[in-house]
């Protein structure tokens, strides 16, 4: 009994952190893709980003913001996807079902990518 729970906690633990790094790899390909489209469609540097995660009636919209420079002038780029709730951290997903607005996961991202 005690070895089943323990095996039984193992594969749970293991399919929680399974969804979370997929999560997080599946943004930097996300972000990956942002930044590339942006390169092209303003044809100069994008000197940073920003993350968010915002509850929207379809699922999780994931935002990431470019930002860049453009004849003098900053400019923001955003690109967005929907992606379904069960793809998302519970942690995010409670915080992004808490808030009317955008939530920003920048840092969580950072803090995953140095890991």
């Amino acid at each position: 009994m005690i070895l089943t729970s323990i095996i039984f906690g193992a594969v749970l633990t293991a399919g929680i952190v399974g969804v979370v790094a997929a999560f997080w790899n599946d943004i930097i390909d996300f972000l990956k893709k942002g930044i590339d489209k942006v390169r092209q469609i303003v044809d100069g540097i994008v000197y940073g980003s920003k993350v968010f995660v915002k509850k929207i009636y379809e699922g999780i919209q994931e935002i990431s913001r470019h930002y860049s420079m453009v004849d003098d002038r900053w400019q923001e780029t955003t690109v967005t996807r929907t992606v379904s709730p069960n793809e998302v951290p519970d942690d995010i997903l409670r915080r992004a079902e808490m808030q009317k607005k955008e939530v920003d996961i920048t840092d969580e991202l950072e803090l995953n990518i140095q890991h």
